[in-house]
């Protein structure tokens, strides 16, 4: 007697559907036989279509058999295999267009590098990185905006980028009640000096990786009347105060002291100011195509001293906007920028150069924040290692579980290498950074190199 089983369908993971249908005994299917009670089951896939099971001669078997057999169409179908864990969303709210797109893109760059280098290796507790980008526009009122989005709606553990300071501090905030770590790429240590529960960075201060190490590399190639020029921009201000403190420990007055606006199209005054006042020396505070623009209108103006720049300049931008203008001009940078000249004993050599070729050979001439990307990448996924493995991203109370945990293992990191020096982080330190972390490096025949001093 003939048997029918209806509208029978077994799912794989990827959707695909198997259809099951007796074909008489000693019939082949796709190489395989399997003879029950002189009948022959056969699994076809036949894409997403609902199929039925008919039986032409199939005698009456017991529940355990037709149980063997469906099992059977489920190991032949993939039905048994263990499902891809929900991967761990991570906000990355960034300056992509706008006045400083000259830091973002090569942070975004920077960012996409390390996480496929952490997914490649198998990801975290089972689970991959996965990136959530925006466009901030450089633009703080977005970058608001969008860190609520991250936080409420794509439901990240953790926000990264930031590389514009007034950005950064803008969100504080946001993240804050929203209980959600925010890493963030800026100089200013006002962003975490005092702590914040929620709020870490990854770039060392001005007062140990730049300001003094350029006074110092103006004073050894001669200057005695220092000029410090600098942009009226949160990152220009705490640049300023940090000038104020240390030219005051190293014992250097400044012959004038200038600022400029965000966006000015001309700093032709201030540059006269300083000629006037007898600078033999300026030290500047301030983003690639203004810093280019001061140094321009200094060299038209005639100055021939020696000029240096904090640390926001460093990139291949600002050799290609200076060209001629910004031979000479030192400034400070985390090491993978000269990762191939240093000494094979350098204890930040290997990711240095992990991360400089990876870089080149994608995207072509280094960039310094891409280092600050893969410490914000390479920092997660360390604190990850000691999340429970076992709380699910997708679900709310478990998100809320995993970002707590996220922030508790972060300040309790020590030790860690990583491109922008040594991090100990501490409930009263979210920087983690100390002193002498960046290396002095100058613009020689067009390219970065190691600055060997006068």
């Amino acid at each position: 007697m003939g048997h029918v089983v209806k509208s029978w369908k077994a799912n794989r993971s990827a959707g695909h559907i198997w259809e099951a249908r007796e074909t008489g005994h000693g019939a082949r299917v796709k190489g395989q036989n399997k003879e029950r009670n002189n009948g022959l089951w056969a699994a076809r896939h036949v894409g997403n279509d609902v199929t039925q099971i008919r039986g032409g001669n199939m005698k009456r078997v017991g529940f355990v058999e037709i149980v063997c057999c469906v099992g059977l169409m489920f190991l032949v179908s993939g039905y048994g295999q263990t499902a891809e864990l929900a991967p761990y969303p991570v906000g990355v709210n960034l300056e992509l267009t706008g006045r400083v797109s000259s830091l973002g893109i090569p942070v975004k760059r920077g960012l996409e590098i390390a996480a496929d280098a952490v997914n490649a290796a198998g990801g975290v507790n089972g689970r991959k990185l996965k990136p959530v980008y925006y466009d901030n526009e450089s633009d703080p009122a977005k970058a608001v905006i969008l860190t609520k989005r991250l936080i409420d709606v794509d439901n990240v553990i953790a926000c990264t980028g930031y590389a514009l300071s007034g950005n950064a501090m803008a969100v504080v905030q946001t993240v804050e009640s929203g209980n959600t770590v925010m890493i963030a790429g800026t100089a200013t240590d006002k962003l975490w000096i005092p702590t914040k529960k929620w709020v870490f960075n990854i770039v060392p201060r001005q007062r140990e990786a730049s300001i003094p190490i350029l006074i110092d590399s103006l004073l050894q190639r001669g200057a005695k009347k220092i000029a410090y020029i600098y942009i009226d921009t949160t990152y220009g201000q705490t640049g300023k105060e940090t000038f104020d403190v240390v030219a005051k420990e190293m014992k250097v007055t400044p012959v004038i002291v200038e600022k400029y606006a965000a966006g000015s199209p001309d700093v032709g005054p201030q540059i006269t100011h300083i000629k006037a006042s007898g600078a033999d020396g300026i030290l500047m505070s301030g983003n690639v195509a203004d810093s280019v623009m001061v140094i321009k209108s200094a060299r038209d103006q005639g100055f021939t001293g020696p000029i240096a720049c904090d640390y926001a300049i460093v990139g291949p931008e600002f050799i290609e906007l200076g060209g001629k203008y910004v031979e000479g001009i030192v400034t400070t940078s985390l090491k993978a920028l000269v990762a191939p000249e240093l000494p094979a004993n350098d204890f930040q050599k290997k990711i240095a150069m992990d991360l400089y070729t990876r870089y080149t050979q994608q995207f072509g001439i280094f960039s310094l924040y891409s280092g600050h990307s893969w410490d914000m990448v390479y920092l997660i996924a360390e604190a990850l290692k000691k999340v429970d493995p076992n709380l699910d991203p997708t679900k709310k109370a478990d998100l809320v579980k995993i970002r707590e945990q996220l922030r508790d293992n972060l300040e309790k990191i020590k030790g860690y290498v990583g491109q922008n020096g040594t991090f100990n982080f501490a409930p009263d330190n979210h920087n983690g950074l100390g002193a002498k972390c960046y290396v002095a490096v100058v613009v020689q025949n067009g390219k970065w190199a190691p600055y060997k001093g006068k």
